[in-house]
């Protein structure tokens, strides 16, 4: 992994929601590596049409031209844990255990696919988002995949994947519990789950995990998410912009973060 990416996340600096709709489960989104504008949005935990938006304002105001792209795909997702990486929509394929699919969106054709092993999908990855059974991300490093572990009330697995050829590059049994668990995200290599204890509680970031060992999790401050009604639908972070894609309750939202460096490594 890349040791010059050095920040950790210290807290949750501003909210902002972007749109409100009437969908309680969905994934927005924009390519975490290539500098384009586009917005790309996913109704639901179990679909096949991405809306692509020109830019985020044309998001934000639905009479804005040019109108929205419809794409429809040739499979459908399961869940909300989509990422978009090199103009390639990367999601957990419905109907099926653990299978991932890397979809081009400018050809709508799967460019490949692959079996994500050690137990993905034989239980939900966040019990409060209660269709996502594997969860994409995208940091500075690359393309993620979490999961939760085989065992009942078992701990979430973080799986490197190399983007082009959908090899699994190394797995981690995390100590982050999936019990009470609504999301996760990385950034700079280190995991970050958030979790709900229910009722109208705060969202917080409970479980660090580093798989160098830089960010030990004593040393971090309380991150609390703003109270929202409901939990999370998806939390992403966009390692170009630096901040969190979040959908809750129908709100399309952006965290914007406050971070650090790491301490180096003794």
């Amino acid at each position: 992994m890349d040791l010059g990416c050095d920040n950790m996340l210290m807290g949750i600096k501003s909210l902002k929601i972007v749109k409100k709709t009437m969908d309680t489960d969905g994934s927005w989104m924009k390519d975490a590596v290539r500098d384009s504008p586009k917005v790309y949005f996913l109704i639901g935990s179990r679909n096949n049409t991405v809306w692509e938006f020109a830019n985020i304002r044309a998001f934000m105001e639905d009479s804005t031209k040019p109108a929205p792209r419809k794409l429809i795909l040739t499979h459908s997702w399961q869940g909300t844990g989509q990422v978009i990486y090199r103009g390639f929509l990367f999601f957990h394929s419905q109907g099926t255990p653990n299978e991932i699919i890397k979809y081009n969106l400018q050809k709508r054709t799967v460019e490949d696919r692959m079996l994500l092993l050690g137990g993905a999908g034989r239980a939900l990855a966040y019990p409060h988002s209660p269709s996502t059974y594997i969860d994409l991300a995208v940091d500075e490093h690359g393309l993620w995949a979490i999961h939760s572990g085989p065992s009942i009330h078992g701990h979430l697995v973080l799986t490197k994947i190399e983007p082009d050829t959908l090899g699994m590059e190394h797995s981690w049994d995390t100590p982050c519990r999936s019990q009470d668990a609504e999301a996760s995200f990385l950034l700079c290599g280190v995991l970050y789950v958030v979790y709900n204890s229910g009722g109208l509680g705060p969202h917080r970031i409970a479980c660090v995990y580093d798989p160098l060992g830089a960010v030990i999790e004593e040393n971090l401050p309380n991150v609390f998410f703003p109270r929202r009604s409901r939990s999370h639908s998806m939390i992403h972070y966009n390692p170009r912009d630096k901040q969190l894609y979040a959908w809750n309750d129908g709100n399309q939202i952006i965290y914007k973060l406050q971070t650090k460096r790491k301490q180096p490594l003794q």
